[in-house]
This record gives C-alpha cells, structure tokens and sequence, in this order.
C-alpha cells in the first residue's frame, strides 16, 4: 500500500454527480483527504509522503475498470500472431509464416475477420497448411466465437469422444478448418493443456502491464479457468499482482470459490455462463432469421434450465452470475431466468434489444455490461441484419433511459483495451469511420459524461465493488492522470497510473 498527496489538479472525483476537486491524499491506499490543499501538504511534509504537483496542467479521474475482459487471451494477443489488419486469405499465410518460429508447441494468433478480406470468403486449412506446417495451429476469429485451425490441429477433432457443435464441413464432409463456438472452445482447451504454469503466468503479466499503460486499474476477469486462476493465486503469492482482477469462473469450477480467500486484488465474484454465440459468426441466437442468412436463426449455447440451474448453484455459493447475451432471442431466454434467479446479475453485451423488451430490463434490473468498440468492429451488422432491425443494435442510451446501469468494457483481446476508443465510439457511434450504423442510430450515443461514469462508476457496480469507482475518503486510491480534459474531448493521453497510491506507469509527464 502506498501514499501519495496530489495537488493542483483537476480532479474528477466523480462523473455523477459530477464533482471536481484540486487537491486529495492517499494514505496507505486509501483516500484519507479529499480537497484541503493546506492541510493535505501539511500531512504530507510531516509523514513523509510524496508530493504530485500537477501544475494546473493535467486532470486526474478515478482508474478506468474494464469490466468484461480476458487477461489470459490479451496476453495471448499480444504474444501471439496479430491479424487484425490482413485484408486477404493470402495476406493471413504471409502474416503466419513470417512468425510461426517463436511458438514451441502450438501456432497462434487471433483477430482475423472474413469481412475484410478481398476473396469474400471464410479461410480454410489449405490456406495456411503450408505456412504452418510442422505444429498444430489457431487462429481465432476478432469476435472469439470461432476459429482458423491447420491440418495437424484438426486431428485433434477426431479425438473427441463425443459430438460438438460448430466443425465447419465441406461437402464432401471433411473439415474446413473453420471451428465455432463448442468445437472452438474445446480446440483451445486441448493447446491450453499443453502450456505449463509459468508460461500462463507469463501472459498473464504481459496483459496485466498492458492495462497499467492505458489507464486501467481494475477489470472482471471473465470465463476463468482453472489453470488461470491457479497462475493468478501464485502471482498473488509473489506479490507479482498488481491490478485489481474480480473474477467470474467457469461455471464448472464456481465450487473452487470456497477454496480460496479474497483480497484487495483479487476477490472471485460470479460465474460467467454463455447463452449464445456472436454476430459475426452467425452464432447469435435471434427472434428472425439473418438478413444474409435466412435459414439461420443462430445457436442456443445453453438452454434456460441449464443457465437456471447454474445461477441457482452459483447464488448458493454468493456468487453472481455473468450471462453471454448477443442475440433478442437470446435475451428472452436470459431474462426469464434472471427473474427466478435475481439479484442483480449481469448480461454480457446485450448486442439486440426489442423495444419490447426494456420494460422487463427495468423490472428485473440487471447490470448490463456492453462494449461500445462493437459498433466499429462489427461495421457489416447492418448487412447481418438489415436496416429494419439497426434501431435495436446497441442501444446504450435507451438502456440508461430505461434506468439500467450500463458498464464499459472492452471484451480484450476482442476489441483494443484503450479506453478512449471505446468512448469515441459511445459517443461518436462510428460516425467519425463512416459505419454505417451510426446514420440510424445516433439517437443512442451518450455524451462525454455518462461514457466516463460507465467506465468508472458503473463498472465498479458491475465487478461488485463498492470502494472503486470514484475518488471519496475511504475508497481506493487508484486515479489516472490524463493529458487532456476528459469532458472537453473524447481522445486522451495517460500520463500516469496510481494504484493504491503507487505510481505504476508514468509517460510524457513534466
């Protein structure tokens, strides 16, 4: 814990109400004076503190909570094959094989996505045969719902002892190589298998360092598994921790909750379940068909009386549930669960809401979790959708309207963790990258405020933390320093990142 006095500043203490103030003291990582410039450098001098002046130059904020992201999938991302930027099948072999050498075991990379690429087509595994060649190979989808895997990889299908969902075929029912939702999932669970303890903890640094850069000081750590959540309890022990993680467990390990003790860093919260799949995969489960896929309606991932038994199991063990919710139809579903299980739990997205749906949200009054960086990602909804359905597509500010707590976050390694991308996009709904969505959707952008109260205020509601959030005496001392005003323009700079009163990061600060 640490200690450190900030003085002549402007400091957001909070975004709503909205509350400014110029001076505050952090005594052993807690917020002890709040205001009192005369009296905080009085303290200061007399303990021993160190003294931050900000020169009426930079503004200060509570740390950004990323409340829906995987730590150990971002370090993946940025140790792995980056390939959000190839723009072609061939470009995706070239990208892989100028970087395939560094992996010991399995090739992987992520973020390819079909839409981009000039042969109008999902890959297959004779596109990157050749370029993998020698080890298994994966690459995942931008959304995280589906996959690219080699030849080699795909014999491990075969050792499968029961029949999954989501193995793409060609008509002579071979694999493609192209794997969705279940089939991915027990693709990656298989190269996870081969990766020992301290190379996971390895990942998980390389993210946890990658947070601290942009400001963000404390995230929900979804869909942990157990070999996370062994990495992170040793990198507790090592004193190696340093964000605030509250996790939400596989639902097949929620009984290890009782097993393991909360701390300041890291508490286990809930469980995260999966309702459907995603847009771009065609995953999503919807009340109408796809507008470019008519026979389609997507894929139920669990059904109601599964999810209910498991937000039951889960409330019996005082953990919150986390549902995966993309599609309306998968919403119904959801919903009609959370009102025989309560309490508030959360829904992860929440892509497509029906207008006559926000009357049940307001009644059961879930915390919804979106990710504002979606609608730049997913710039061929409409195409997915049609024009009739863009007025339900991410629909922020009819849900605060409704009375809903909406949180930010940025589903990493899906969508890039900066914070001020995302709320460009809350704000700006892709206008300013001429997505088509934003030219029938503009009624939902939030403006400056309610996009930073979402990603300070409202995900600490959303992670169960109610001493984050915001800068009041007894809360946490975990503030970011910005090089700009935060209300006066949506595009930033982070000078410097403080948890529990500990500078972590500091950039371009004079």
């Amino acid at each position: 814990m640490g200690s450190l006095a900030i003085i002549n500043g402007f400091i957001y203490a909070s975004f709503y109400p909205l509350q400014i103030i110029n001076s505050l003291l952090i005594n052993d990582g807690k917020i002890e004076i709040i205001g009192n410039k005369d009296k905080i450098l009085d303290y200061a001098k007399k303990e021993k503190i160190e003294i931050l002046d900000l020169k009426n130059k930079y503004y200060a904020i509570p740390g950004f909570i990323d409340a829906h992201i995987h730590i150990d999938e971002l370090g993946e991302y940025i140790n792995g094959i980056d390939l959000r930027d190839v723009k072609s099948v061939k470009d995706l072999c070239e990208s892989i094989k100028n970087k395939k050498d560094k992996f010991k075991n399995w090739i992987y990379g992520h973020g390819w996505d079909q839409e981009k690429f000039l042969e109008n087509r999902w890959p297959n595994h004779y596109d990157i045969d050749n370029c993998t060649k020698n080890k298994p190979a994966i690459f995942s989808r931008i959304d995280l719902h589906s996959a690219l895997i080699n030849e080699k990889a795909i014999k491990f299908l075969y050792s499968f002892d029961k029949e999954v969902y989501g193995i793409d075929k060609f008509p002579n029912n071979e694999p493609t190589g192209i794997i969705k939702e279940t089939a991915f999932d027990e693709i990656r669970k298989l190269m996870r298998e081969n990766r020992d303890i301290e190379e996971q903890k390895e990942l998980i640094e390389l993210a946890q360092n990658e947070l601290i850069s942009k400001g963000i000081t404390s995230v929900g750590f979804m869909s942990v598994d157990e070999k996370s959540l062994s990495a992170i309890l040793e990198l507790r022990s090592e004193n190696k921790l340093k964000i605030r993680i509250s996790a939400f467990l596989n639902g097949n390990i929620m009984y290890k909750s009782k097993q393991i003790k909360n701390d300041d860093l890291f508490q286990i919260k809930g469980i995260k379940l999966f309702s459907d799949g995603s847009l771009g995969s065609r995953t999503a489960y919807l009340s109408y068909p796809y507008e470019d896929d008519p026979e389609n309606k997507g894929f139920i991932a669990m059904e109601k009386d599964q999810l209910l038994e498991n937000c039951l199991k889960a409330k019996e063990l005082n953990l919150k549930t986390a549902t995966h919710v993309i599609g309306d139809a998968a919403l119904d579903n959801v919903l009609d669960v959370y009102e025989k299980c309560g309490e508030r739990n959360r829904i992860e997205h929440a892509s497509l809401v029906r207008e006559d749906q926000f009357m049940k949200l307001s009644k059961i009054n879930p915390i919804i979790v979106v990710q504002p960086h979606f609608i730049i990602s997913d710039f061929w909804v409409i195409k997915r959708l049609g024009i009739n359905r863009a007025k339900w597509v991410y629909p922020f500010k009819s849900l605060i309207n409704h009375g809903l707590d909406i949180a930010f976050s940025t589903d990493a390694p899906v969508e890039p963790i900066d914070p001020f991308l995302s709320i460009d996009a809350a704000v700006n709904r892709g206008s300013n990258q001429n997505i088509e969505l934003s030219k029938y959707t503009m009624h939902e952008s939030l403006n400056l405020q309610e996009a930073y109260a979402s990603y300070t205020q409202k995900s600490a509601t959303a992670i169960y933390r109610q001493d984050l959030g915001s800068i009041e005496l007894g809360k946490k001392g975990d503030i970011v320093i910005l090089s700009k005003d935060p209300l006066n323009s949506y595009l930033n700079n982070v000078v410097m990142t403080i948890i529990d009163g500990n500078i972590l990061y500091k950039n371009n600060f004079e």
